[in-house]
């Protein structure tokens, strides 16, 4: 497995590093480690771990990690610091176990911590957005309204009376049901700019 993927990468690294140095970088960091543990003589360990995902542990304290961090900074190697791992292994051991990358993922969980918050104080939505660790309410606007479906505005009139566990777990299926409901290739084209953003930009997790 792992000698075919590496003249892939290497390919990748050259067609890539006049433009996009970031996807470069990664690509050789992983030809690198690749080539290390051919070396040591354990391929398949590197493979099975990629291919597996992140460790019980490891899925355990990056969550809590986002879960404690929400209203701040999440940079990408944070969070492989706290995996233990490198910044490229991390995002595809990541994406193994929760079925979409950092960024995406992250991002979603700032959504849903939104919602409860509209739900259970009178702050102003640019606040909210701010202690989600959104950049401002425009930032805060976009995201909600990538994972929620409408805008949060307009999400609060909605789901402003009843309870607010039941109300955020509605909310949330039918921000599953918006998702669905784009075609394949809609899905594609966004994972796919969501993993370009996360090669350029993975210090930073919007």
């Amino acid at each position: 497995m792992g000698c075919d993927e590496l003249p892939k990468l290497i390919s990748a690294a050259v067609a890539t590093l006049d433009c996009d140095r970031a996807t470069a970088k990664a690509c050789l960091q992983r030809a690198v480690e690749l080539l290390s543990v051919t070396c040591e003589g354990r391929p398949v360990q590197a493979t099975a771990c990629i291919r597996g995902g992140l460790a019980p542990w490891q899925k355990k304290v990056v969550t809590e990690y986002i879960a404690a961090n929400l209203g701040s900074t999440i940079r990408v190697s944070d969070l492989a610091r706290v995996a233990r791992l490198s910044v490229g292994h991390f995002f595809r051991a990541f994406r193994e176990s929760f079925g979409e990358p950092p960024l995406a993922h992250v991002a979603r969980r700032r959504s849903q911590r939104a919602q409860s918050l509209m739900l259970s104080s009178q702050a102003s939505l640019s606040q909210i957005g701010l202690d989600c660790g959104m950049h401002d309410q425009s930032h805060f606007t976009r995201v909600f309204r990538r994972f929620v479906g409408i805008n949060p505005g307009v999400w609060r009139r909605q789901f402003s009376a009843g309870d607010a566990n039941t109300t955020v777990e509605k909310s949330a299926s039918k921000a599953t049901e918006h998702l669905l409901q784009r075609t394949t290739n809609e899905r594609e084209r966004y994972e796919c700019r969501n993993e370009i953003v996360e090669a350029r930009q993975h210090d930073e997790i919007a």
